[in-house]
């Protein structure tokens, strides 16, 4: 029960309140086994790098949505900016690639974070060498570089060559711990580049939920469980149920974000009729405003009393053929 949400009891609260609660929902994060193996790879990777004569590269790699971004923007918020005797400290540098990303127009941006006013002038190598020269001011620790397949999304060999170069010389001469983070495609410029690939040979994955077997339905449920506990009611809504669970994973393949997305929209529904927890027509309405453009044979499984989820997923196969 979260104790910060008062009984609705059947009465519909302010717009404002209702705004609130979708919030709450939205800045849940649950910390799931995968997540925090994740997080104490990141932690070893960025602690045991300080002051090593050649700190290791790590690639933290997975599909949308599976809480990568969360992942690194959560660490990188463990080490807040600060100033200490008029200088600007940043323990750790966290950048997005934009799309359509060159190597300069990441050394900008990275200028720009690092706050010098000059950021988008010079030559691609003296925007690295004043990088290097900032980065060492504002002593950075770690640099993560997230949104990384930006950097390669057109995929040529002129391209690549460019990428990985930069990358290369970026990450052996900036002399502290680096990690790129993307999709798994962006693995691709590792292919291409044997010496970046030696760089950055440690390379985990994210992995959305999976329910086929015994260990994997424990897991999930229990990430729904611990989900179900933050939601902004006074009641549990049962998502670990184990029907109801099922229906949440092949609604959403497992893929916290979809889950997430699911539950805000729930969540508006629900406090609108102002119940005190999320039912199952609450998510048959919220599934209705999604569409997942990949998953075209893709069913509403909520308020379905013979759904089957072995069924529902051959026939899903059968319609996207």
């Amino acid at each position: 029960m979260s104790i910060d949400f008062e009984v609705l009891n059947g009465i519909v609260p302010s717009l404002e309140e209702i705004a609130r609660r979708k919030e709450h929902v939205k800045r849940i994060i649950i910390e799931h086994p995968k997540y925090k193996m994740l997080a104490e790879c990141i932690k070893e990777h960025h602690e045991l790098s300080i002051n090593s004569v050649q700190p290791d590269g790590l690639f933290l790699y997975g599909e949308t949505g599976v809480g990568k971004s969360t992942l690194l923007k959560g660490y990188a918020a463990k080490y807040p900016k600060y100033v200490e005797e008029g200088i600007t400290k940043v323990p750790i540098l966290y950048f997005k690639v934009p799309v359509g990303a060159t190597p300069k127009s990441v050394a900008s941006a990275l200028l720009f974070s690092l706050g010098d006013p000059n950021y988008d002038k010079g030559t691609g190598t003296t925007q690295t060498a004043r990088i290097l020269h900032f980065i060492e001011k504002c002593e950075v620790q770690m640099v993560i570089i997230d949104e990384f397949q930006h950097l390669i999304d057109r995929d040529t060999k002129g391209v690549l060559n460019r990428a990985s170069d930069w990358v290369k010389s970026f990450s052996e001469d900036v002399r502290i711990p680096v990690i790129l983070c993307g999709m798994p495609e962006s693995e691709k410029i590792f292919r291409h580049n044997e010496q970046l690939d030696r760089r950055f040979c440690i390379k985990e994955e994210l992995l959305s939920f999976e329910y086929f077997s015994k260990e994997d339905q424990i897991e999930f449920r229990t990430f729904l469980n611990v989900l179900d506990k933050q939601l902004p009611f006074a009641n549990k809504s049962n998502l670990a149920d184990p029907f109801l669970s099922e229906k949440l994973y092949y609604a959403t393949n497992g893929v916290p974000s979809y889950i997430k997305t699911i539950l805000e929209n729930a969540t508006v529904h629900a406090v609108k009729n102002g119940q005190d927890n999320i039912d199952e027509l609450n998510l048959f309405q919220a599934f209705n405003k999604i569409k997942i453009s990949k998953r075209k044979g893709l069913i509403n499984p909520f308020c379905k009393d013979d759904f089957d989820l072995y069924e529902a997923i051959e026939e899903e196969k059968r319609k996207s053929i």
